[in-house]
């Protein structure tokens, strides 16, 4: 793709806003189905490193290896035409993985990674396409670009969707045509074969077609899609792009609409297993079949899409302009480039979109949500406020705790961007929403379970041992009893019910990452590989998968005495290849159910009644009221800033903190909590620096640090000069 031919006219009117403290904040919206609030937080500009012609798109290999993939595929003689790849462990340590990128088919050398003219040229689409009559800044008939990918659970094969900008010049104008195909690499990335169409125009490619485009604008095509692989209903959902183009005489225009397509992931993205979103249903073929526009619900439009009888047609008169001004085609889409997480927190979908911008103006990201991926009904939650982004297609997320996965995230998430970023350089920032309802807890956290594959096994730990195994779910010890207890940002530690250690992975080596990985039971510190997200199924009902944060995976569990617990890639269907990766893996050995089985252990509040001792007090409000466990209670002091301390009296391994202010509904403090050994030196382990409102549940932290003293610094109430704790808790061992 050349960067040069792209442009847009739209506009957005963003939300009122205000900056604080280097913050961005948009103002509360509401979602009017719901009546769900939201509050919407942009971070300080980071700069990263991918700065290519695609977003830079995440994979965890086999062995647990990060990779990173990028693609450039422009226009002249002698511009860049590659398939890029970073690898590390995450997005923070990746570098250019020189072996790939350098690859060339060692069978056809004219076939490589560095230099993709050949096999653009020669894919499907390729040898479907036309060169652009000279002269012309087109020197091919076919640039692809490699946009997401998937590994193969069943062979560790590498599957691609593959962009193609194809036939140049159809009707004697700037552009081309537009189409998705699907590539595999058997080999990690080195070779690839592009074997057949994915998504395909509903209109002719061909070129000067004035049979199928008889009046003065014409469709491109279908590209620059967004993969998402949805772990709840195991579909892939691909996210597209098509053009309506002016033919010469015009303005010139490039009127954008936004479409959205899926496959079963048992297909493995194979041509013929895809199905376009259409008039409200999957009902037609991802070659040639028809697309609906989609639009973001609202009182206009319930629906979510563009009723088929206003949307494009080759036959409608006039320029782009002109059929706008008649009513004859729709507007250009708000959802332009969605890309799409699934946000544990809030429970639901997320997506950001290219904002409008007119003139190349610059405006705030828009945030849209849904519930169900099914019907595509996407609703406005709020916008970046005062961070502006111009026109850009390359954007991304990742969870800004792992930094490797944009699949699925917790509260705060990194936002990507490649160019035209407010910074004015390659930038990412992570965005924090709050909701004022949340994702219900899946389990009761006063209620221990027992977690059993629709197999019929339960995890337990193995007496005296940090091993884990599962038995007969019929005769679980109590060993096999689980407790779960929320981070507060959508992931959960489960804790041993008799043990009280937690399950994870060891987040300190990249191997962990490795597909079969049995978990383990240890002290709980807080790391991205002892915490967990519900992901429930939406094909069988009350049953879940528990996704690991820091690999991906899922938690299954068989009767081969080899991987009695494993952590292993999502699958909806049973492994039939005979490849020994897959092995005899089902997917009911990771559909889990979790059965209550007792009562939780009370998490021992060890700051509870201890020494507290503070800058100042207020009347009868003492130090000691933020530790008597009476939510009624408090300590207050006057004016900010103030601090407070609790001595815990030895030192402790801390696992978490929490911290209760005075809650009105409205206000909202700011603070960062310090730990330290010795009461001199001090380390910072939480900040609060938003605006999000006070509530009587309070703010959460998971920390991994040692310490004895703990001490609050209160900067700020959004009401009054005074500051108030109601409760002060912390855990560890």
């Amino acid at each position: 793709m050349a960067w040069s031919g792209r442009t847009l006219v739209a506009v957005l009117s963003a939300l009122g806003v205000t900056a604080v403290g280097g913050v961005a904040h948009a103002s509360q919206s509401v979602t009017p189905s719901t009546g769900a609030t939201y509050s919407i937080e942009v971070g300080p500009a980071k700069s990263h490193q991918f700065t290519s012609d695609t977003p830079a798109y995440p994979i965890i290999d086999k062995d647990g290896t990060f990779y990173a993939q990028q693609a450039a595929a422009l226009y002249g003689l002698n511009d860049p035409r590659h398939w890029r790849f970073f690898s590390g462990t995450n997005y923070d340590d990746a570098g250019p993985n020189t072996t790939l990128n350098n690859w060339a088919d060692p069978a056809n050398p004219v076939d490589k990674n560095s230099n993709t003219t050949w096999r653009c040229n020669n894919s499907p689409t390729g040898v479907e396409s036309t060169y652009a009559p000279p002269p012309s800044g087109y020197s091919q008939p076919n640039y692809c670009d490699l946009m997401g990918m998937w590994v193969d659970p069943d062979t560790g094969n590498w599957i691609g969707l593959v962009h193609n900008e194809f036939t140049p010049q159809p009707f004697g104008d700037g552009m081309h045509y537009d189409s998705i195909d699907y590539a595999k690499s058997t080999d990690q990335g080195r070779t690839w074969t592009i074997i057949g169409h994915v998504l395909t125009s509903p209109y002719s490619t061909k070129r000067g077609d004035t049979a199928a485009f008889p009046n003065k604008t014409y469709k491109y095509g279908d590209g620059d899609q967004r993969l998402f692989v949805d772990t709840a209903s195991g579909y892939f959902y691909v996210y597209y792009g098509s053009s309506v183009i002016d033919k010469p005489g015009g303005g010139g225009a490039i009127h954008r609409l936004e479409h959205v397509a899926r496959a079963p992931i048992s297909g493995k993205m194979a041509t013929g297993t895809w199905r376009k979103w259409y008039d409200g249903t999957w009902s037609e073929p991802g070659v040639g079949g028809r697309e609906s526009n989609i639009v973001p619900v609202d009182a206009d439009n319930p629906n979510g899409y563009t009723d088929p009888a206003d949307d494009y047609k080759p036959m409608n008169p006039g320029y782009v302009s002109e059929q706008l001004a008649a009513g004859t085609l729709p507007a250009q889409s708000p959802l332009l480039y969605m890309s799409v997480a699934y946000n544990a927190h809030l429970g639901l979908y997320m997506a950001s979109a290219n904002p409008f911008n007119p003139n190349d103006s610059k405006h705030a990201e828009p945030l849209y949500v849904t519930d169900d991926l099914s019907t595509q009904q996407w609703r406005k939650i709020g916008d970046t406020g005062s961070t502006l982004y111009g026109d850009y297609w390359y954007h991304w997320y990742a969870d800004s705790v792992n930094a490797s996965s944009g699949n699925i995230v917790g509260q705060t998430f990194r936002n990507y961007c490649e160019y035209n970023c407010p910074s004015g350089a390659a930038e990412y920032r992570n965005i924090t929403i709050e909701s004022s309802d949340p994702a219900a807890p899946p389990v009761d956290p006063f209620k221990t379970y027992r977690i059993s594959s629709r197999g019929g096994l339960a995890l337990t730990q193995v007496s005296g041992s940090s091993v884990t195994t599962s038995v007969d779910a019929r005769k679980g010890s109590d060993l096999a009893a689980w407790a779960f207890t929320s981070n507060g940002d959508g992931s959960y530690r489960i804790t041993n019910a008799a043990t009280g250690q937690a399950l994870g992975i060891d987040s300190n080596i990249r191997t962990s990452r490795a597909w079969g990985t049995t978990p383990y039971v240890a002290p709980y510190r807080a790391t991205v590989g002892q915490q967990w997200f519900f992901i429930k199924n939406t094909n069988t009902s009350n049953t879940y998968r528990l996704v690991n944060r820091y690999s991906g995976l899922v938690l299954a569990m068989s009767a081969d005495s080899r991987r009695r617990v494993e952590t292993t890639p999502p699958r909806y269907w049973s492994n039939t290849t005979g490849n020994s990766i897959g092995g005899h893996r089902k997917e009911s050995e990771q559909t889990l159910t979790f059965t209550a089985v007792g009562t939780s252990p009370a998490e021992e509040d060890i700051a509870l009644f201890k020494p507290t001792t503070a800058q100042s007090e207020q009347d009868a409000n003492t130090a000691d009221l933020a530790v008597d466990g009476d939510p009624d209670t408090y300590w207050a002091a006057d004016p900010y800033p103030q601090w407070w301390q609790v001595d815990l009296l030895r030192v402790y391994s801390l696992n978490h903190v929490s911290i209760t202010n005075y809650a009105d509904g409205s206000r909202y403090y700011k603070y960062n909590i310090q730990a330290s050994t010795d009461g001199t030196n001090w380390t910072t382990i939480a900040t609060k620096d938003t605006t999000t409102v006070a509530t009587a549940a309070g703010d959460s932290y998971p920390v991994d640090i040692q310490a004895r003293y703990l001490r609050v610094n209160l900067t700020y109430n959004s009401d009054n000069t005074g500051v108030h704790i109601t409760n002060f808790a912390a855990s560890g061992t």
